[in-house]
């Protein structure tokens, strides 16, 4: 179905999505999204009159969970966390299943400092399997470890980080590393996808302006330009990365080492790789194809299909914005999706992909 003309609609399940409660067939708004590195929301309105009023009355938030459908396949899913009724209208509001990690506690303690370095989606898989199980034990269980995608690939980030029984959430340790360790993750129907910044999750066919119903932006970044890198750990000692210096010359960034939760120093291993790791996204000077945030996707699009609008999946895009035409690829960051009376929108806001080099056509860049 093209994008824009797709049917969204809605069922209430127990909690872990196997048991339908009963189906929403009448809906006057549906809103949902796809995001990278939080936690999603879905908001749906009901009309008091719809035939299934009175069953809403008896839905019990947290336990029982809002299921999305989009022209029948289930698009998005998770515990119900608010029902609002008025003598018109039944709104619920529900989060995806990030909820589950969100209130689980990390029960346990994960060292992983030397020599028990790992990477961080090792570590991350790790955890998830032992404190999650506990909520899989429950009746009905959550059903969300069977769905957990964990991905990996060589180069990726390490830690070396040490975590004590109590400290955090298992959704506050996934989300600071997430800020700090190098990893991505995101939340597609029942999955959780947690990969590494630079892993491609999957790939479009190549977007251009027309592809989108706002224009286009093409700035370089010259303040961003780095020809020398360097991590420290504030006591001492870095680790250092360096391209060639005859066109810009030196120019130099240090950045503080972002594993800093470690009882340990970090490696040197571990901060030659984080200045490696900066650099690549700081040489040449950055140019960014930048398309305004949730720019509305051009139903007549041919480049998206909406099994493809999955944050971490990536976009090449080529862009001719006044006298510069840049290809550069792009990774999805936010996808949404809402229906009303006027029908169906879908908005995408995307990000350039760490660790490549836009190309400028103008310079003759690409062959």
């Amino acid at each position: 179905m093209p994008l824009g003309c797709g049917l969204n609609t809605a069922a209430i399940f127990d909690r872990g999505g196997m048991n339908r409660i009963f189906p929403i067939d009448v809906t006057t708004f549906v809103d949902y999204a796809r995001v990278k590195d939080d936690i999603s929301n879905a908001l749906i309105r009901i009309p008091s009159s719809a035939e299934c009023c009175g069953q809403l009355a008896n839905v019990e938030p947290v336990r029982n969970e809002l299921v999305i459908f989009r022209d029948g396949q289930r698009v998005w899913e998770g515990p119900i966390t608010r029902m609002a009724f008025t003598a018109d209208e039944v709104e619920i509001a529900a989060k995806d299943v990030m909820f589950y990690p969100y209130r689980t506690i990390m029960r346990n303690e994960y060292n992983n400092a030397y020599p028990n370095i790992s990477t961080v989606t090792g570590r991350l898989d790790y955890i998830f399997q032992i404190e999650m199980a506990r909520k899989e034990g429950m009746t009905p269980p959550i059903n969300v470890l069977p769905y957990l995608r964990v991905y990996h690939f060589e180069g990726e980030a390490r830690t070396s980080r040490h975590s004590l029984p109590f400290q955090k959430t298992v959704w506050e340790e996934l989300d600071d590393m997430a800020a700090k360790a190098g990893i991505d993750y995101t939340v597609v129907g029942r999955g959780i996808h947690i990969f590494d910044t630079e892993y491609q999750l999957g790939l479009t066919p190549l977007a251009t302006e027309a592809d989108f119903l706002a224009g286009l932006t093409v700035t370089a970044y010259g303040m961003n330009l780095t020809t020398f890198s360097a991590v420290t750990d504030g006591e001492g000692r870095y680790g250092s990365a360096q391209v060639d210096e005859m066109y810009y010359g030196n120019i130099e960034t240090l950045a503080t080492a972002y594993d800093e939760e470690s009882s340990e120093a970090p490696t040197d291993e571990e901060l030659r790789s984080q200045a490696q790791r900066n650099l690549s996204q700081r040489f040449p000077v950055p140019v960014v194809v930048r398309v305004p945030d949730n720019s509305q996707i051009d139903p007549a699009s041919e480049a998206f299909a909406f099994e493809n609008l999955v944050p971490g999946v990536k976009v090449p895009l080529m862009a001719t914005v006044g006298c510069r035409q840049v290809r550069q690829d792009q990774k999805i960051t936010n996808v949404r999706v809402q229906q009303d009376e006027k029908g169906e929108r879908i908005t995408l806001t995307l990000f350039p992909f760490p660790g490549q080099v836009p190309t400028d056509i103008a310079e003759g860049g690409i062959e």
